[in-house]
This record gives C-alpha cells, structure tokens and sequence, in this order.
C-alpha cells in the first residue's frame, strides 16, 4: 500500500514540475511497433488485428516484466524507481492542461483556425462548426475524456497492476486511436483493440464519472448520469461524459427529464471559461483520489 501510493504520487508530482523540454513521447515506439506490425497482416481482418494486438501486447509487456523484475533483484529501490517511471510516462494531466490551454489561448485570441488545430492536437479531431462555442465545447468534452484516460485510469490500473496495468491501459488507447482511426478500421482490423480499450476504460469511467459528481455538482451529475444509461451507446464515454457535463452544470438534465425528449437537454453555450473549468474539475477529482488514499495509508499504519 505504501509503495502504491509513494508511487502515484511521486508521478503525479512529476508530472506536473517536470519541464516539458525534458519529457519523451513513451508511446512513440509504441506506435512505432503498432505501425510495423500492422503493416504484415491484413488490414480488413478481425482475426489478424486480433493477433497484431497480441504481438504488440505481449512483447511491450515482456520488456516491462524482464526490467522490473532485474531492476528488484539488483534493489528494491531501483524497482519503486522504475515503478515511478513508468506511471509517470503514463499520467497525463500535465499535457492535456497544456493543449487544452493552448485552444482557450487561440480562442481568446480570435484565432478560430488555430483553436480548431489545437482541438485536433488535443483529441485527434477537427471540430466540425468553426465557432467559438462548438470549440470550445469539443475542447471541455476532450478534457473530460481524457482525464480518465490519461489520468484516472492509469492510476486505478496501476494500482490494481502495477506498471504492466497502467502500461495496458494507454498502449491500448495508443493502439486503438492508430488502427481504429475510422469507422470502417474500428470494425475490422481495430476490431480487438477497441473493445480491449473500452474494456479497459469500463471501469475507470465510472470512477471518473463518480469523482466528478463528488467535486461538482453533486445532484446534476447524478441526474445526467443516469439520463446517459438509455440514452448512449458508448459504454465509457456515455455516462462520463453526462457526469462531467451536468457536475459542471452545462446541462439542464432536470429539464430534459421533464418532458421525456432527450433533445430537450438544454446545454450551455461553452467558451474559454469552460475550458478552465473542465481542467480545474478534472484536478479535483485527482486531489479527491490522492487525499482518499493518503487518509486510507494514514490509517493502515496507524492501525499496525
């Protein structure tokens, strides 16, 4: 318990202190391998996405497995160190506030192109209404999404995992934003990789989606998640986000709940303010999970 909670923090501090002109992209070789390999099989088939991901999986996993079990028989420390590292390559806050910042910078600039780029930097997606608030709100539903993608949900598969846990669950993502980019690819060769990913992020979405209610608004964010379990598709994102969304009171679900009609939500025109919000809320959460678990460790030892 301990080490678990040494580690999370000393990767949450450093990602947050450490200059970005000192960090690598960890999931560069990553996409690297994803690439080289997908190249060898056929691209329109389940079976062989199936196998690549297996590939991929395995040999990353095993690199993991072999330098954390030498880096323990040479010292404990070096291990927790290790441990550290590789948490710390798979938290993400830091970034997404940084990209996230950068489209409030441009919109408030009123520089639309731009923000519209920044979006796609943040999320891997153009925002398809060239306004101030549709980027803006693309802008907050991807700060949202990723903060359980790159931060919550590595830190519960970490804890559950260790390194081979947090590494898992970004290689997926990773590996499923490469070879299910489009609609086609997610149902053929992405196939195994998506569902892997949102089997992944099941769990960690619910715990986000909780946290936000928890430092938000309480009551709207319950109202909205519940809205979300008939009206989504999207086992991960559908109740996140509506958590998200009604904790920061962009969405009226009381109202939609009224009348029955689902298009009756009535959501908040979003701009830079938002933006701001969705990042600040997505540190509250964190804050929440940190200061659960130095209170849980507190108590092991003094119960000890």
């Amino acid at each position: 318990m301990f080490e678990v909670v040494g580690a999370v923090l000393l990767a949450v501090a450093l990602d947050r202190f450490v200059p970005e002109q000192l960090r690598v992209d960890p999931f560069a070789w990553v996409r690297a391998m994803g690439e080289f390999v997908a190249q060898r099989f056929d691209s329109d088939s389940r079976s062989h996405g199936t196998i690549a991901l297996v590939i991929v999986v395995v040999v990353v996993l095993m690199v993991i497995v072999v330098l954390h079990v030498l880096l323990g028989v040479i010292a404990w420390i070096f291990q927790f160190a290790f441990d550290v590292l590789v948490l710390f390559w798979c938290v993400g806050l830091h970034r997404l506030g940084e990209r996230a910042q950068d489209v409030a910078d441009a919109l408030q600039a009123g520089d639309i192109s731009v923000a519209n780029e920044n979006v796609r930097t943040l999320s891997g997606q153009l925002s398809d209404d060239l306004s101030e608030s549709s980027i803006a709100h693309d802008t907050v539903v991807a700060v949202l999404k990723q903060g359980n993608s790159n931060v919550i949900a590595p830190l519960f598969w970490f804890a559950l995992l260790g390194p081979f846990g947090a590494m898992l669950q970004r290689m997926t993502g990773a590996l499923s934003r490469l070879w299910a980019g489009d609609a086609e690819r997610s149902t053929s060769f992405g196939w195994a990789t998506v569902r892997l990913s949102n089997l992944l992020a099941w769990v960690p979405a619910r715990i986000t989606a909780l946290s936000y209610a928890v430092v938000g608004s309480f009551e709207d964010a319950l109202r909205c998640w519940r809205q979300a379990r008939d009206m989504s598709s999207d086992s991960a994102d559908g109740p996140l986000l509506a958590a998200g969304l009604g904790a920061m009171q962009m969405k009226n679900c009381e109202a939609a709940a009224g009348d029955g009609d689902d298009e009756a939500l009535v959501i908040v025109t979003a701009d830079t303010t938002h933006v701001q919000r969705a990042l600040a809320l997505v540190w509250r959460a964190l804050l929440f999970w940190l200061l659960l678990a130095f209170v849980v460790l507190v108590l092991s030892l003094v119960a000890r």
